[in-house]
């Protein structure tokens, strides 16, 4: 604990001390600057007025003598900028990122029309990208996302929304609103936040700079909800595949210079899950959302509070063809809220104070089916290809834990809370972009798992009256039951800076310190780190850079964990003792080159990532559960090798392509609490989530009169699979698949269209999973879904 305090110290003193060595006041997590300059005739427009209007916000600045201005405390979203100087305006509408944007803004005698500028790409990573609110609500993905996901560069398609970015399992950084999300609960299936709610999206993939932490797969900037123009409702109504109903009602009125949106949402369908079987029955889901934000401006500054509550049902797809009763009634439901208070002081034209509390709670509830549960060997069909008798009699060596057990029943109730508060604090000078914060985030999290165990007559034989937990020598069900809540405190403080060397240079160096400590009444556990970050961009033009980049990392592991002696009772007879908590965060060296290039009228970016993981993440069964808990292996390699071509198209569509090579393994197994090493491989093996090769491709095209057509397509070479023919060596990749969607939009008036969309229009049904550490999964059929939208 002394070590860890004097580390705080010491970043605490190199913030306070940086912050006051910088001449003119400066980043934080979601905000972005939008400055420029304002001449006419080539002279510079002193006292032009600038109004940015968008993200809920309306704020108005002036340019100094020089014709400069700058907005410090925008948020990354869509605004349109209006000019107005010399007696003549002009206007342009800008996608913000976090880079930022400079515009030079030059005034002609008559008013111009509308331009859309976007943010430079050439600061970024090589595949960043952005999509507005036209781009997010004409795709055929935007009906969730995972769907949107899965169109990123490096994306592989895993099981029930599960998306593997850049070669890791699924660990996405969501900030919403500005403020990270944290993600608590093993959560395997669902998503916990609206696709509908989302206004604009800045997608970092590498090269992270110092603010960001704990979750590396990507960065997803989210702004929400906006109501700046007219006040009034907007909604939609689709039907059609599966059995869909998905209906969606908004309204939104101006609050003086801010604005309240309010939003609610429900929908239905008849496959919620990738099922087991081509066609699982017992599948449905359901999902009710609501949604609120506030944005209140007082000049430059501005409150916006952001609240959203989503509540999912999903009755988990019967796997028939393994022998399980097609009358089995497991179900799940996720019940999420969020909510959080920021407000954004802006210190002149060179700087940001950001601040405020945040606090989310996830609620998820497993009830299984005692009496169908067990009448069939599960994991044992599954596994090894036997029948239902199979079971009772199974007599083999323990090698596979698997078939020691004749089914289980899974009763869970576990629910996170988090109260967090961040502070972020931004200078900005004529080369120096400084930003500095902390965070401080207080867990709990209260479970009760009640998993009933059938075993066959092989494991009996092993149990004895004496085995703790087990009910003796006979084949009668027994029930582990696990209440042992789970704190933790997690802090964070950061240091960038920006360094701009003069036009052909640009030297983005900082550190970052994580600390977390989390306690049980079987365990605890404390653990710390100081990374160091630092990325050189050489800057050839406009449009043209490279870079190379170094970086630590340091990813906790979850704070909902099993406690320690119900992983041993369940995972008798192998584990014959309490094993201590051994679970030990990830620690990452990570090496990246790339760059970006002109091409044509669009950009081609290229990213190459080798990371190197000490006690490397990822999750497993625990026993023959559903319950799915971290584990550890003692080291990681993820190689990634990535090219992102985007071309802006007219009426802000766009075209974009993307081929990447994935290479994701791991070595040594090492955790021996929650899921024991019994029998792993001692040396590298593919990862359950590689995917060696993927390609996306898609575009959108919107017409004059309103409507628009789109289209996304997906190639993916397979996840790793068991299924290997005999003499084959380590893994398989099953099963490649090329999947294509497609939207038609018909304006039938200003604001009214009917929508057509079709997913995965060549039917290929392939299996997303197969004899996976994820299970076997089916993805699903061919879909044709009619709506209608109104604004």
């Amino acid at each position: 604990m002394r070590d860890y305090l004097s580390r705080c110290l010491i970043v605490a003193a190199a913030l306070v001390c940086s912050c006051l060595s910088v001449p003119r006041p400066a980043l934080a997590i979601g905000t972005a600057v939008l400055a420029g300059t304002v001449t006419f005739d080539a002279a510079p427009v002193s006292g032009a007025t600038i109004t940015a209007t968008g993200n809920n916000v309306r704020l108005e600045t002036h340019t100094d003598a020089q014709g400069r201005f700058a907005f410090t405390s925008l948020g990354v979203g869509s605004y349109h900028l209006q000019v107005d100087g010399q007696g003549t305006a002009t206007s342009f509408d800008v996608d913000l990122t976090a880079s930022g944007a400079t515009l030079a803004i030059e005034l002609h005698p008559r008013e111009i029309g509308r331009a859309l500028a976007r943010s430079s790409s050439v600061r970024g990573s090589g595949t960043d990208l952005t999509l507005n609110q036209t781009q997010l609500t004409r795709t055929p993905a935007s009906t969730n996302f995972p769907s949107l996901l899965l169109q990123l560069p490096g994306a592989a398609r895993g099981a029930n929304g599960v998306v593997h970015i850049n070669g890791d399992h699924g660990d996405i950084n969501y900030i919403v609103d500005g403020v990270p999300i944290p993600q608590e609960l093993n959560r395997d299936i669902g998503t916990e936040f609206d696709l509908a709610n989302v206004s604009f999206i800045d997608v970092i993939e590498g090269a992270y700079p110092a603010q960001y932490g704990e979750r590396f797969a990507s960065v997803i900037n989210v702004s929400t909800r906006t109501g700046t123009g007219a006040p009034g409702l907007s909604g939609s109504l689709d039907s059609g595949s599966f059995g869909l109903i998905n209906g969606e009602l908004s309204a939104h009125e101006r609050l003086g210079a801010g604005a309240l949106v309010v939003a609610l949402r429900s929908s239905r369908s008849n496959r919620a899950l990738d099922p087991p079987n081509f066609d699982s029955p017992h599948d449905r889901g359901s999902d009710l959302n609501q949604f609120v934000r506030l944005t209140m401006p007082h000049g430059l500054d501005y409150l916006n509070v952001t609240f959203s509550h989503s509540y999912q049902t999903y009755q988990l797809p019967v796997d028939v063809a393994a022998g399980e009763p097609a009358g089995t009634d497991d179900n799940e439901t996720q019940d999420d809220t969020f909510a959080a208070l920021q407000y954004r002081h802006a210190i002149g034209d060179h700087g940001l104070l950001s601040f405020g509390p945040a606090f989310k709670v996830s609620h998820i509830r497993d009830f299984g089916d005692l009496a169908n549960d067990f009448t069939f060997g599960e994991n044992l069909n599954v596994e090894a290809g036997g029948s239902a008798t199979d079971c009772a009699n199974a007599l083999t060596t323990p090698a596979v834990y698997t078939i020691l057990t004749c089914g289980y029943s899974l009763n869970g109730d576990r629910t996170a809370r988090d109260e967090r508060f961040n502070l972020d604090y931004v200078v900005r000078s004529s080369a120096h972009d400084v930003r500095a914060g902390a965070a401080y985030d207080a867990t709990g999290v209260a479970k009760i798992f009640a998993v009933t165990l059938q075993p066959n007559n092989f494991l009996s034989g092993l149990l004895t009256p004496s085995t703790p937990g087990a009910p003796g020598a006979s084949r009668a069900p027994y029930t582990v039951v696990d209440r042992a809540p789970n704190s933790g405190h997690t802090q964070e403080a950061y240091l960038q800076d920006s360094w701009r060397m003069g036009t052909g240079y640009q030297v983005d160096y900082g550190v970052r310190m994580d600390a977390f400590q989390l306690a049980s009444s079987e365990f605890q556990n404390a653990a710390s780190q100081i990374s160091p970050r630092i990325k050189v961009t050489r800057l050839f033009g406009e449009r043209s850079s490279a870079y190379v980049y170094y970086g630590r990392f340091f990813t906790p592991f979850s704070f909902e964990n099993v406690s320690p002696s119900a992983a041993q009772t369940l995972n008798l007879p192998l584990q014959q003792q309490v094993a201590a908590f051994d679970l030990r965060p990830q620690r990452d060296s990570v090496y990246e080159v790339g760059g970006h290039l002109p091409l044509g009228s669009g950009d081609l970016g290229v990213r190459v990532t080798q990371r190197n993981a000490t006690d490397l993440i990822d999750d497993t069964q625990v026993g023959v559960t559903l319950l799915h808990q971290d584990i550890n292996f003692q080291r990681g390699r993820i190689a990634t090798q990535s090219a992102y071509y985007q071309v802006p198209m007219a009426r802000e569509g766009r075209f974009y392509a993307s081929i990447n090579h994935t290479y994701s393994v791991n070595k040594g197994c090492e955790t021996q609490l929650l899921a024991p090493c019994f029998g792993s491989p001692t040396d590298w093996t593919p990862a359950d989530h590689e995917q060696r090769w993927g390609v996306t491709a898609g575009m959108l095209r919107n017409d004059a009169s309103g409507g628009w057509f789109s289209a996304d397509g997906e190639y993916g070479s397979g996840l790793s699979s068991a299924s290997c023919p005999a003499g084959t060596p380590g893994f398989c990749k099953r099963t490649p698949h090329v999947v294509f969607d497609a939207e038609k939009g018909f304006a039938i008036r200003p604001g009214t269209a009917i929508t057509l969309r079709i997913g995965n229009v060549f039917n290929d049904r392939y299996m997303i999973t197969l004899q996976n550490a994820q299970g076997n999964h089916f993805t699903s059929g061919r879909s044709i879904d009619l709506g209608l939208r109104f604004q």
